[in-house]
Parts: C-alpha cells; structure tokens; sequence
C-alpha cells in the first residue's frame, strides 16, 4: 500500500508541475451514465486533476496521504500542500513525509519544497539547501507540452448523488462511493470502505476528496488502513507567492542557461 502511495505521490507532483507551465484551460469530462440514485442532471465525472486546476485563475490545496500496518505502529504520511496563481504564472509545492516504522520510535520527516515564478524555479529545503534554475520560454512550453500530458483523476466507483452542497464558498454536488472488488482475490475482511467527493457545479472539478479503506485478514490481525483526502481552498482568489529568501541566495551562485 505504501509504494502505490508513494507513485501516486510522484504521479500528483509530476502533475502539479505540468500545471505551472500550462495555461488556463476547460476540461472535458469522459463519457459515462448518471450517478444511480440521483438527478441526470448532477453529472458524477469529474474532469482530470490536470484539467481542473488549470481552469482555476488560482488556488490553494492540500493532498494528503496516510497508511497503516500491518503493525499498529507503523504509518507513513505523506502531505502536499500547495498554492497556484495563473495570473502571475506563479506556484509554491511543499510536500512533507513522515514515516514511523514497525515497533515505533521516532519519526523520520523530510520536507522539501518547490517554487516557481515565471520561468525561474527553486527547490530544496533550509537544511540541505537550494537549487536554482532558469528556463527559457521555449523549454518552458516544452516542460509543459511533455509534463501536461498527464491526467489524474482520483479513484471512484459507481457513484451515488448525495445533495447540492456549498464547498469553500464553491457550489458543488456531493457524491458518495465504494471501492468495488476489495477483498475478492485476497480474501481479506473489509472493515472501511467509504469514498465521497465534491464537484464543483461550475466545471466539474474536484473541490474535495475521500477516501477511507481499511482491511485486514481476521477481524483484528493485520489491520491496512489507509487514507487518501484533497481539499481546494482560496479557489480564484487572490494568492501571494514568493521566493525565499535561500532561493534568492542560490539564484546569485547558480548558473543559468
């Protein structure tokens, strides 16, 4: 469970990243039914993350991933928060990871994070340091033709209509889910299996995600929990983003291109 976390992570950064070279641009959601106990009105498809963030003028949004077991000591976490504005093709990325191995102790975290501002981008972290680099306006759209190709949508199944809901000040239709076929080839017991998601009336993207599973292969043996949640905030409202002050200090030493 851990390791399809973590490609789903790097898949996510790898999409964020695409979304900081692409502009503002609509999505078109896939074919598919209505939502089975609702309107056919209240479209269930979301359009791909790619596609939904780079509709918005800015955001803020937080994706966090967390596991457990088998052990009921281990776990591993994995947050990204991240900030967006089209309008000074601006973004900042901080991803955290926190993992406690099997018998406890202390945690290892790690923590690093990515800024871009027109064509000049840095990452790293005030411990380890700071890398810098320039794109020209050709690698930029190169970085983003390639990188933008990637679409992620997150994880759903048969979905059900719940109500309208106001999001985050976003109107949105709420819907609910359960993963399909868990447990069916390992003959693991099923004690969560809970998916809901908001999307947004106005474009059909994510506004907020979850999903909560958890299995094990007796009723208290081996417990795999797992969860997976996305929430967009400050969504087309103004967002500040600037260098630190250790980016602007590699930018003096790095060369550029």
């Amino acid at each position: 469970m851990k390791l399809r976390t973590i490609f789903l992570v790097s898949l996510l950064v790898m999409l964020m990243m695409a979304c900081s070279f692409t502009s503002k641009t609509g999505g078109t959601p896939s074919a598919q039914g209505p939502a089975s106990g609702g309107n056919s009105s209240h479209d269930p498809v979301p359009v791909s993350l790619n596609d939904g963030l780079a509709s918005l003028n800015s955001y803020d949004m937080t994706v966090k991933f967390s596991s457990a077991g088998p052990d009921p000591t281990q776990s591993t976490t994995i947050t990204i928060k991240r900030q967006r504005s089209n309008d000074n093709n601006a973004s900042s990325t901080a991803i955290n990871t926190t993992v406690i191995s099997a018998g406890g102790g202390d945690p290892a975290i790690s923590d690093t994070a990515i800024y871009q501002i027109s064509n000049d981008q840095c990452s790293g972290n005030d411990k380890d340091g700071w890398s810098w680099t320039h794109s020209t306006p050709a690698q930029a759209e190169m970085q983003g033709l390639v990188t933008g190709m990637i679409g992620l949508t997150p994880l759903i199944n048969n979905p059900v209509f719940v109500a309208a809901e106001t999001v985050n000040g976003i109107p949105t239709n709420h819907f609910t889910f359960h993963v399909s076929g868990l447990g069916a080839t390992s003959g693991t017991v099923v004690n969560i299996n809970q998916g809901d998601y908001w999307l947004a009336v106005d474009g059909q993207y994510i506004v907020k995600y979850a999903l909560i599973i958890e299995t094990s292969m007796a009723a208290d043996a081996e417990v795999l929990h797992e969860e997976i949640s996305i929430k967009l905030n400050q969504i087309n409202q103004p967002v500040t983003i600037a260098f630190p002050q250790g980016c602007l200090d590699a930018s003096l030493v790095t060369p550029t291109p």
